[in-house]
């Protein structure tokens, strides 16, 4: 057999499919590297944005908790205006009570509840502290009780018992 061209090695793979081959190479590996780049971001952010639940979680758990500071801050405050308020009304109380007692008479107990009053004391006489004592203890109490005793000195000791209705001045609708 004869040719006019001389015989040429052939190639397995021609020239322009080996571009190929090596664009669709490079092309694959290209994709494998954005794919692994891709995947460690999203690894990268899904810890990042589990790391700011647990921080939202445990920021929110201290909003919590100060909110129930705060709350038991302001009851306290409220209790103590309270107490202070009560002092004071207690305080002016007890003043008003002994600018009540005349000189005649002399306390040696008082003791002092939210509806009632009990007085133990000296008196030189009975009427001493029925024209004296017993009727400002009268406007002001609703029940004003006296009990006396004579002791050793001639003195008359007493025991004043005086209670105020709660309800008073509250009107039912």
């Amino acid at each position: 057999m004869h040719s006019f061209i001389k015989p040429r090695k052939k190639k397995i793979i021609d020239d322009m499919s080996s571009l190929w081959i090596i664009f669709i190479t490079l092309m694959s590996l290209g994709l494998i590297g954005f794919g692994i780049y891709i995947n460690y971001k999203s690894s990268f952010y899904i810890k990042m944005l589990e790391d700011g639940y647990s921080k939202q979680q445990s920021i929110e758990e201290n909003v919590k908790s100060l909110r129930r500071d705060i709350q038991i801050f302001s009851m306290q405050k409220e209790l103590e205006t309270e107490v202070k308020q009560s002092n004071l009304t207690l305080k002016e109380s007890v003043k008003n009570l002994f600018d009540l007692v005349p000189d005649q008479v002399t306390l040696t107990d008082v003791i002092m509840e939210r509806d009632s009053l009990v007085l133990k004391g000296y008196s030189a006489s009975k009427e001493s502290y029925s024209l004296l004592l017993e009727p400002p203890l009268k406007s002001i109490f609703d029940e004003s009780h006296a009990s006396f005793s004579t002791d050793d000195r001639g003195f008359y000791r007493f025991v004043s018992k005086n209670i105020m209705n709660i309800n008073r001045g509250i009107v039912d609708e």
